[in-house]
């Protein structure tokens, strides 16, 4: 798989914050390819911002406005959110699925061990 830069830099930071908080970084950087395509888009139709897309309600009380975007703090939060959903779900499989909408989690999923395999 062909990275920009902007790519690689945030791919490199995905995995070091991943093993500061316990989680893989393949599952991590996989989830945020989906969602941004590692920062590339990072705005959503449904208002969502960032490497995670993480939403307005998730990060409130961690920024001040999501019009100055800071990708560290997106993926601190995206990764502290996966660790959450892993421990109360169990399973990366799992947990990825409550990652997404409801309508969406087989195919989120298969998208997300798809990137799990090309980032190997």
């Amino acid at each position: 798989m062909d990275l920009n830069s902007k790519q690689i830099r945030t791919k490199i930071a995905i995995e070091k914050m991943s093993f500061f908080f316990d989680i893989d970084p393949l599952w991590a950087t996989s989830i945020a390819m989906v969602e941004s395509s590692l920062g590339v888009n990072q705005k959503s139709q449904t208002g969502c911002l960032g490497v995670f897309q993480m939403s307005l309600i998730a990060m409130k009380d961690l920024r001040l406005s999501m019009i100055d975007s800071d990708d560290l703090v997106d993926i601190a939060c995206g990764i502290l959110f996966l660790r959450l959903l892993l421990k109360r779900w169990k399973t990366i499989e799992e947990a990825t699925k409550h990652f997404c909408d409801p309508d969406d989690r087989d195919f989120y999923l298969d998208r997300v061990k798809q990137y799990m395999e090309e980032f190997k």
